[in-house]
């Protein structure tokens, strides 16, 4: 058996310990990235506006996170608003106004079901996950079963929606008899983990022939 040389040795020392660093700095990286994103789209705008009334009549400016806080003090409100019978009607009446502009209302029905789906609880959103051959046959690509559907021959199909990687927020729906879906085991988080890293968080094992049986028997 042939021992690694020295330089192969110290090679093999430096990338894993750089592999392991990569690990755990992009995440952490990302998700700084993420929270200033989030940050500067919930301070800005409001301070901003707020901002040029003040110099207008005062001639001062407001401090950074003012914004943050009067954009979460409005949500909180506007919360209250919407589980009130009158607030609900004058969100209701907005609404409306919305949806009548040509536009405007095909962007507020997409952010809208994309906001629902994400404030969703996963068991309500996913019910389980499972492999269809998409994008064509042969090929098995993991998607989560959103609900079944019923046709007028009696005939059940599964909604599957299956995401891109590595947005999970963005995918196709697909309307599947059940005999073309395999049921599998994994869980929606390890699955969702999976989409995001692009296949490489995966489990070791994937048990399909258990919940395949029990759903041929259901």
């Amino acid at each position: 058996m042939n021992t690694p040389s020295l330089g192969r040795r110290i090679w093999h020392h430096i990338y894993s310990r750089m592999l392991t660093g990569v690990v755990f700095v992009v995440p952490l990286i990302l998700t700084i990235w993420v929270l200033q994103l989030l940050y500067n789209l919930l301070d800005g705008p409001l301070r901003s506006l707020l901002n040029a009334m003040l110099r207008y009549t005062l001639r001062w400016e407001l401090p950074p996170g003012v914004g943050l806080v009067l954009t979460l003090l409005a949500l909180y409100v506007t919360g209250i608003l919407a589980t009130n019978v009158l607030g609900r009607r004058f969100l209701e009446f907005w609404e409306s106004v919305l949806q009548r502009m040509p536009i405007v209302n095909s962007i507020y029905n997409a952010a809208r079901q994309v906001v629902r789906m994400l404030s969703q609880p996963q068991e309500k959103s996913f019910q389980r996950v499972v492999l269809v051959e998409f994008p064509s046959k042969g090929l098995w690509t993991i998607g989560f079963q959103v609900g079944m559907i019923q046709t007028s021959d009696g005939r059940e199909w599964v909604r599957v929606y299956v995401p891109t990687t590595p947005n999970p927020t963005s995918g196709y729906l697909q309307f599947l008899p059940k005999e073309n879906v395999l049921f599998t085991s994994i869980p929606i988080d390890e699955a969702i983990k999976m989409v995001v890293s692009g296949g490489i968080l995966a489990p070791e094992r994937l048990d399909m022939g258990l919940t395949q049986k029990v759903d041929q028997n259901s």
